[in-house]
């Protein structure tokens, strides 16, 4: 099996994987938000917030470093692995201990029991975090896919089940540490291959690890505090109601994304590793994985922009209705990433962790002030904020990253990205406007979702073929 069918292969299971497991978490969020309140949302995605920082230092910044280094000794793997599983306990001990001051600052008693399970998932997480590694790696998608949609199976029964039972809240994270639980220990089944770690542990060994590591966790820290600076500082600053209307919008348009790229990127990461001293056939990947992600990104974050209200009040309910100018917002800030997504897999993949880190550096100091400014005019100003940001970083993305590490020029970077959105606004305006006869939400969803699809996949045939041939040789499984 070569590269390509490789790669292939790995799309499709990873596919599987990400697809499924989006069904269940749009679907826990469904039956959730009719059982706990706005408030609620708010205090986890507060917890969420916070324990993106803490997971940086719990993998040590060397993830990335495992993929782009292809030849690691077993002794190397096993001081990896306590590292890694060290580093966590260190963490979920701190967390643990500070989880009342923490509830104290931001006047919410609960977020004490809240952190304390998030702290706990952190940790149980950290004991198969190297299998998943090695599996994605090798491009060993197929058990990946079964483990994580298992474990995501039990997650998701685990917060129904307790949702129904009163936990409130806390049937949030306890989903949470459910879905760990079985995430580490089917790695452990699946995964390991036969892999155990030595009792050894030797930190000059893993030198060039932890060097690279070291630019990852600073990296790592300027990007997530930039992409939740806005729910830390919005907690402190707006009520949980607020922030939970703000943030349960912002988390679909992350959240469909997170479907998207993840299935071009996890699979990209190491295959622009093996190709990263051959800078033709990096550029032609990077343009294709740039292509796959911008393609289909893009009539969605269309189609959930125009059809916002029907969204709102059939997924999530009556009480969600102010989410509504939030949903027709973050779709934009959403794609934007989304289009700048890959640029980490090619940073990666030529091991430029210092690159990536200045980068993020830089928008450290542009994103806590335009958040700020943004927030005097209430969650509605954040977000459209966070959106100019975006927008802000299109061509900088172009001419400090991707430009230098691959040779693409701008018009081949423009031409990826912005033909697909304007193919998608064509079709979703086709759609959305055929159903201006109808004022019955699911039918206009429905409808509008038929037509608009129709239309997106006729005008991709015509004027998008690269894109529509390999999704037409992925469904056939060439």
């Amino acid at each position: 099996m070569n590269l390509r069918q490789k790669t292939l292969s790995a799309a499709r299971w990873t596919t599987f994987s990400l697809i499924t497991r989006a069904l269940l978490q749009f679907s826990q969020i469904a039956i959730l938000a009719r059982i706990l309140t706005p408030s609620d949302f708010g205090l986890v995605a507060l917890v969420t917030s916070i324990m993106v920082f803490l997971q940086i230092f719990a993998d040590a910044g060397i993830s990335n470093a495992i993929i782009h280094h292809q030849k690691i000794s077993a002794s190397q793997q096993s001081s990896l692995y306590w590292l890694n599983v060290g580093v966590s306990v260190i963490l979920a001990s701190i967390l643990w201990l500070s989880s009342s001051w923490l509830a104290a600052w931001y006047k919410q008693p609960s977020l004490s029991t809240l952190i304390t399970l998030a702290a706990l998932a952190m940790l149980i997480n950290s004991l198969g975090l190297q299998l998943r590694l090695r599996a994605q790696k090798n491009l060993n998608f197929s058990q990946l896919a079964k483990v994580d949609v298992l474990a995501a199976l039990a997650g998701f029964a685990a917060a129904i089940i307790c949702a129904n039972l009163n936990f409130g809240v806390y049937s949030l994270l306890v989903g949470t540490v459910v879905t760990s639980i079985f995430s580490s220990t089917m790695s452990w089944i699946y995964l390991s291959e036969g892999w155990r770690p030595s009792a050894s542990f030797d930190l000059q060994e893993i030198s060039q690890f932890l060097q690279f590591g070291g630019y990852m966790i600073a990296n790592n820290l300027a990007t997530s505090l930039n992409a939740q600076i806005d729910v830390l500082l919005g907690s402190k600053m707006m009520s949980a109601q607020a922030i939970g209307q703000y943030s349960i919008a912002k988390n679909l348009s992350l959240n469909i994304a997170m479907v998207v790229n993840p299935i071009v990127t996890q699979i990209g990461l190491p295959v622009m590793a093996k190709a990263q001293d051959d800078l033709s056939l990096l550029k032609r990947i990077y343009l294709q994985t740039m292509l796959m992600t911008a393609s289909i990104n893009a009539p969605i974050y269309v189609f959930l922009t125009l059809f916002a209200p029907e969204i709102t009040i059939l997924y999530l309910g009556d009480q969600w209705t102010t989410s509504i100018i939030f949903m027709q917002i973050f779709p934009a800030w959403a794609l934007l990433r989304s289009i700048g997504n890959p640029v980490g897999s090619l940073l990666m993949a030529r091991g430029r962790a210092d690159l990536s880190f200045k980068w993020n550096l830089v928008w450290l100091l542009i994103t806590p002030p335009a958040v700020l400014l943004g927030s005097q005019y209430g969650v509605t100003g954040m977000s459209i904020s966070m959106v100019l940001l975006g927008i802000t970083g299109y061509w900088p993305n172009w001419y400090f990253l991707v430009r230098p590490l691959s040779g693409i020029t701008f018009a081949e970077y423009a031409l990826h990205s912005i033909k697909p959105l304007l193919i998608s606004i064509f079709a979703v305006c086709t759609g959305y406007l055929s159903m201006g006869l109808t004022d019955t939400p699911i039918y206009r969803l429905l409808g509008g979702f038929l037509l608009s699809s129709i239309s997106y996949l006729i005008a991709s045939f015509y004027l998008n073929k690269k894109w529509f041939t390999t999704i037409m040789d992925f469904i056939k499984g060439k």
